[in-house]
């Protein structure tokens, strides 16, 4: 694990680099880090155990509004309404979305999700859910954070402490198992284990990170709203990062958010935000035929030629 650690404390590095070199561009570069985290998350379940999970913003929805509702109906504190929301966003998303993955997969579970985030941006807008969700215009303004390169950097190095995370579990014997169940769930349960319950691991973790994320944009951003929780073009937006940056390599999923949000940031002043998504998601059409691994692996000859220059002994000088 010691050299995957070296590939995080390297991906930091370039992450808070951009952060320094772009100080007219924090904006961007802060809301890309965030989505970032969405997206790692959301791949690190989907991606690792065989499940796709098209209700993931259930768990940064859940969050988000949590925490913007005790801060702006209540006004408690900010930092204990981002606490409680990550609680209460994490424990409900898992205690809906755990049974539903225990019982059904596949299309159905797809399926059983994909409804599930309609059910609840419909709900969140309702006349029965205005009071508390405000509706349509949502709960703003909410305390939260402004743009500063120190912000940036501590959320590259969340970003960054996530994905290292995940890649140590991934490698741990429970990870190892999952790797198992996503072949062939009858072989770990012939072994007298329960697939479910590692891949419902997998699913807790993914989902306290997303809700993570999702208190965190909610008080980046100073409003809760529809389209920033539940949207369904919120979720879509997650899956294409992660097919443009790789689906199946964590700093894949981190590289597939810097690249779209930077698109759109270069796109907006040329287009109209309808034809800038088109273009985003033709890209991530093309992308998900053409190079199934995404744009991460054109990287891997340039990494694996780096490691093994820096494995390589140093060879011994000939004697004259």
């Amino acid at each position: 694990m010691l050299r995957e650690l070296y590939k995080w404390i390297a991906t930091l590095v370039v992450l808070a680099a951009i952060a320094l070199v772009m100080p007219d561009r924090l904006s961007f570069v802060i809301t890309a880090t965030l989505f970032a985290i969405c997206t790692i998350s959301w791949c690190f379940f989907t991606s690792f155990s065989g499940y796709l999970n098209l209700g993931h913003v259930i768990f940064i929805g859940l969050a988000g509004y949590s925490c913007a509702i005790l801060n702006y109906h209540l006004d408690w504190p900010i930092w204990l309404c981002m606490i409680l929301g990550v609680v209460i966003g994490t424990a409900i998303g898992w205690l809906y979305l755990y049974p539903i993955h225990r019982r059904i997969t596949g299309l159905s579970f797809e399926m059983v999700s994909f409804l599930s985030i309609i059910a609840l941006s419909n709900l969140t807008v309702s006349s029965y859910a205005r009071p508390l969700t405000g509706g349509d215009i949502g709960l703003s303004p909410i305390d939260g954070f402004f743009s500063s390169t120190g912000l940036a950097i501590v959320l590259a190095v969340l970003v960054c402490a996530f994905g290292f995370f995940f890649a140590w579990y991934l490698k741990s014997d429970s990870g190892k198992i999952v790797d198992f169940a996503r072949e062939n769930q009858s072989i770990v349960r012939q072994a007298g284990a329960d697939p479910h319950r590692y891949t419902g691991r997998l699913l807790l973790f993914s989902g306290f990170v997303g809700a993570i994320g999702g208190v965190l944009i909610v008080t980046y951003s100073g409003a809760a709203v529809v389209s920033n929780t539940f949207a369904l073009p919120f979720m879509i937006r997650i899956v294409v990062m992660a097919i443009i940056g790789g689906r199946f390599s964590l700093r894949g999923a981190i590289l597939g958010a810097y690249l779209v949000v930077f698109m759109s940031m270069e796109l907006m002043n040329h287009v109209d935000s309808y034809v800038q998504w088109l273009i985003i998601y033709g890209l991530g059409f093309i992308i998900y035929f053409a190079r199934p691994a995404g744009i991460i692996s054109l990287f891997d000859p340039i990494v694996a030629r780096l490691s093994k220059a820096v494995r390589r002994p140093p060879q011994p000088e000939k004697s004259a």
